[in-house]
């Protein structure tokens, strides 16, 4: 346990609530349930009496960098992805600047904190270390960046495995369908250059240009179940995989129903782009062009609560690319994965093996 500064006060404006001495760094749930306390109490800030403004103050944390920016990591040859632990305890310097972070936002609930490309307010951090708290397209997409970032850290990445892109992608995927559903041959099909982008490698961010990876991993809202699942587009058997963290919510056929654009869609859009007519897959397509993909669901942890799909999602991806076992995605060690990210996002950087 650390003994050290004051970082809270009572709602008389006495001093002291809490300081880090009270606070044991090394069980990370006493670390949430104060972060808990500070962010997610209810009428925390009438009682002290804090009037919420308009005008947000805006406090820069750390930028997006492209792969060519990144700074590589001179690591040991052995030290890979697949040694990393999911499991790593989180260093005790790292907590201490979240548990400040967050008591900056309880003592002024009118800041915002970017990192990368997302202006954080408060609610941010409180639905992210919150039990069963709803993670919004914004949390998924800056943990996806910081392990994309990370492998463009561990080495020079040429051919990978993998990539992913970011949420905003399914959307260009319905838009590109609803473009294109009415013609009457699924011959040369409207492509939006979004959406080229990000098949090129250029978006989003430490992204990999898909002829120099063999699986694309995508988040997904289903958006009639209000539900993330981690979807696995794999360019060598031509298939789409379905990583579903609540197999009973949803049905096998209604699933397949809703992510039909994408399976219609991701066929047309690489034989458009001659994908498999050059550099590394060429004549590879095991399927007709034409042929929708056909999506499978894979056996996988499931959670035991409505609000924890998103970080189930993340850790998916998180452990499928570094070819590590799922074992670890239970909804027991979810309130750890939260605090990790929520480190990771206040640092910048996804932790190394």
């Amino acid at each position: 346990m650390l003994v050290g500064d004051d970082i809270g006060e009572s709602t008389e404006g006495t001093k002291v609530e809490v300081t880090l001495g009270d606070i044991d760094l090394d069980q990370p749930r006493a670390v949430l349930s104060q972060l808990n306390v500070w962010l997610n109490d209810e009428g925390q800030g009438v009682e002290r009496g804090v009037q919420l403004r308009k005008r947000k103050r805006i406090i820069p944390m750390w930028k997006i960098v492209e792969a060519s920016e990144v700074v590589k990591k001179f690591l040991p040859k052995t030290t890979g992805l697949r040694t990393l632990d999911p499991m790593k305890a989180i260093p005790h310097d790292d907590m201490v600047k979240l548990l400040k972070l967050c008591s900056e936002w309880r003592h002024n609930p009118n800041l915002v904190m970017q990192f990368g490309n997302v202006e954080a307010e408060i609610e941010f951090f409180a639905s992210l270390v919150k039990a069963d708290g709803w993670l919004k397209g914004d949390h998924i997409d800056l943990g996806l960046y910081l392990i994309r970032k990370r492998q463009q850290q561990l080495k020079e990445v040429e051919i990978s495995d993998w990539t992913t892109t970011d949420v905003f992608f399914m959307n260009h995927i319905h838009t590109c369908f609803a473009d294109n559903k009415r013609k009457k041959e699924q011959v040369w099909w409207k492509i939006r250059t979004s959406l080229v982008n990000v098949v090129n490698g250029k978006v989003p961010a430490c992204g990999l240009d898909w002829q120099n990876t063999y699986k694309v991993y995508v988040p997904c809202m289903l958006q009639k179940y209000k539900h993330w699942v981690a979807l696995e587009i794999d360019l060598i058997q031509c298939e789409i995989k379905v990583y579903d963290s609540m197999v009973s919510l949803i049905p096998d056929q209604s699933l397949k129903e809703e992510l039909g654009p994408l399976s219609i869609t991701i066929p047309n859009l690489l034989h458009t782009l001659d994908f498999y007519e050059e550099g590394v897959y060429a004549n590879e397509c095991t399927r007709d062009w034409w042929c929708p993909w056909p999506i499978h669901r894979v056996d996988v942890p499931q959670q035991a609560n409505q609000g924890d799909c998103g970080m189930f999602v993340l850790k998916y991806i998180e452990l499928l690319s570094a070819e590590i076992s799922l074992a670890t995605c239970t909804s027991q060690n979810m309130p750890f994965f939260r605090l990790k990210l929520a480190a990771e996002i206040a640092r910048g950087d996804a932790y190394m093996p």
